[in-house]
C-alpha cells in the first residue's frame, strides 16, 4: 500500500514538474491520464505565435529607439498601412511638444526628411523620397558640393565635372535648415548630366523607410 502511494506521489510530482518546466509535455500527459482535461495543442500553438509576434515587435521598437538628446525630440511613427507611401510619414509629436515646420527628421543619425506640417499632437514629415525635398549637400572626404534632389529615385545633381566622385562616397547635408553634417546616403552610380555640364550621382540608402518606427525630430 505504501509503495503504491509513493508511486502515485512520484507520478503526481512528475506531472507538476512537467507542467511547470515543459508545459506542452505536462498538459499532454495530463490529458492522457485525465480525459476530462484535454490539451488544446492548436490553441497553445496560437498563443505561442501571438507571444512571439509581440516579442518581435518589441525587439524591433527597442532596437530603433534612439538615445535621448537635448537637441531632439523622440517620436514614434504611425502606421499608414495599406497606404504605405515612402514620401510622407506621420509622427506622434506636434505643436504641443514644440515641433516646428522645416525641422530635420533623423533615423540612426541619418537625415530622412523634414517636418512639413505640424498639428496639435502630431506632425507630418516629408521624406527624402518626395520630389519636393531639396538640400545642399557635400560628397566624400573632399566635400564636393552638390544639390540633393528627393524623389522615388533620389539623386545628387550639379556636381562639378572636376569632382572625383566614387561609388560608396558619403553624401551629407550642409543645409542651414538642418544640423550640419547629417548623413543622407551613399553614392551609387555617377554619370554626366543631361546637358553634359555637370555630373550626377544616384543615392543608395541603408534603411527601408517603410520599416522605420521611431525617429528624432530636431528642436
Amino acid at each position: 500500500m505504501k509503495k503504491s502511494i509513493l508511486v502515485l506521489a512520484a507520478l503526481a510530482a512528475s506531472i507538476v514538474a512537467l507542467i511547470f518546466f515543459k508545459p506542452i509535455l505536462g498538459w499532454e500527459l495530463r490529458g492522457i491520464l485525465s480525459p476530462s482535461f484535454p490539451y488544446d495543442e492548436k490553441s497553445s500553438a496560437q498563443e505561442n505565435q501571438d507571444l512571439k509576434a509581440e516579442l518581435a515587435q518589441l525587439k524591433i521598437v527597442k532596437s530603433q529607439i534612439p538615445d535621448k538628446s537635448p537637441s531632439y525630440l523622440r517620436a514614434m511613427v504611425y502606421s499608414r498601412y495599406p497606404m504605405n507611401f515612402k514620401n510622407e510619414i506621420l509622427v506622434d509629436v506636434g505643436d504641443g511638444d514644440g515641433v516646428a515646420e522645416g525641422k530635420a527628421a533623423v533615423f540612426n543619425k541619418i537625415l530622412i526628411g523634414k517636418v512639413l506640417r505640424v498639428f496639435g499632437d502630431t506632425a507630418l514629415v516629408l521624406t527624402v523620397f518626395d520630389s519636393r525635398f531639396r538640400s545642399s549637400v557635400r560628397i566624400g572626404d573632399r566635400g564636393f558640393s552638390a544639390l540633393f534632389q528627393g524623389g522615388s529615385l533620389p539623386k545628387a545633381v550639379l556636381i562639378s565635372q572636376k569632382a572625383e566622385i566614387r561609388p560608396g562616397d558619403i553624401v551629407y547635408s550642409v543645409s542651414p535648415d538642418f544640423p550640419y553634417g547629417l548623413a543622407v546616403g551613399g553614392v551609387g552610380g555617377v554619370m554626366p548630366s543631361a546637358d553634359k555640364l555637370f555630373q550626377e550621382a544616384t543615392i543608395n540608402f541603408a534603411y527601408d523607410v517603410n520599416t522605420i518606427q521611431t525617429v528624432l525630430i530636431a528642436k
